[in-house]
């Protein structure tokens, strides 16, 4: 099962680039921060938009509709991506308002188990549309229920919402040629957020032509480097020192990637989010296009 779902998400991240390329901190005194605790969430529910991102097929809207947080819509990562992918903020806007989200709506991001990665894409996805109100709940459902607060299984009728999209932000995304152009510049730092058998190429990706990484990147596997136990993220003070020793610091403009992406928007989550660096974007075509493309380098 957990073989079949890996080589889901590399499916999913195909899709991503496919779509894509076919076509912090900003919070007001009724908001909380971008990582919010169980115990916020509980006390302002009935103000928040709760949404569950599911993984993909029928398997994670089985567990949503077991259990979630009261209340919560149900997103499905797929479509979200095939949204930014086509880059159209109508279609986005219209995603929005299905699931009840309006443009003032402040949205939690969960799900299960806590360090799916596509929580934090999906989060970048709403930050790259213009959606200011929106943050990720530490721990996800696993520790809201360690924490002691309820769940249902209850049906949840969605009143749909008018939601006015604003243009991509392009400040937030990078793409291949940006890339290229910048791989010796001083003041431009890259992460490679895989898995270092991933990083080295000692692990095969059938759909990727070339193994390895883009040259100059420093590996930084999202889950070890951003979590702790139970997929909680670490403190400032330990993102900050493994970031810093690493070369990553605020004054570099900061590129993250992965194989398609969601695992370099963690990355973009806690650097620019929670240790609050002012340049981060995320390749979005990542090494899905950059190993598949043979003008680009690339590195072992």
């Amino acid at each position: 099962m957990f073989l079949r779902k890996k080589s889901v998400m590399g499916f999913l991240s195909l899709i991503f680039l496919i779509s894509l390329f076919s076509g912090y901190q900003s919070v007001s005194a009724s908001c909380g921060p971008p990582l919010i605790e169980a115990h916020w969430v509980e006390a302002n529910l009935a103000k928040l938009t709760p949404v569950y991102v599911g993984f993909v097929g029928d398997d994670d809207k089985k567990k949503y509709d077991a259990r979630h947080i009261p209340g919560s819509a149900y997103l499905a990562m797929g479509d979200l991506m095939g949204v930014v992918g086509s880059r159209d903020k109508a279609k986005f806007a219209e995603l929005m308002g299905k699931l009840g989200i309006s443009s003032e709506s402040h949205v939690i991001m969960y799900s299960t188990p806590a360090a799916n990665p596509f929580v934090p894409g999906a989060y970048w996805i709403m930050k790259y549309f213009g959606h200011s109100n929106v943050s990720i709940l530490n721990g996800s459902l696993d520790k809201w229920e360690a924490d002691g607060y309820g769940t249902d299984g209850n049906p949840v009728k969605i009143t749909p919402a008018t939601y006015h999209a604003a243009p991509g932000n392009n400040k937030i995304i990078a793409d291949g040629e940006y890339i290229l152009k910048n791989l010796k510049n001083p003041n431009v730092v890259i992460i490679d957020t895989r898995a270092e058998n991933e990083y080295t190429g000692e692990k095969d990706v059938p759909y990727i032509k070339a193994k390895g990484h883009i040259p100059g990147a420093v590996n930084l596997n999202f889950y070890p480097t951003n979590r702790g136990e139970g997929g909680v993220y670490k403190s400032v003070e330990e993102l900050k020192a493994v970031y810093e020793a690493a070369g990553v610091t605020k004054d570099k403009e900061v590129i993250t990637y992965c194989e398609g992406s969601p695992r370099a928007a963690d990355t973009f989550f806690v650097l620019k989010e929670i240790l609050g660096y002012p340049n981060v974007k995320v390749y979005v075509g990542s090494w899905m296009e950059w190993g598949n493309d043979p003008k680009y380098p690339v590195e072992k």
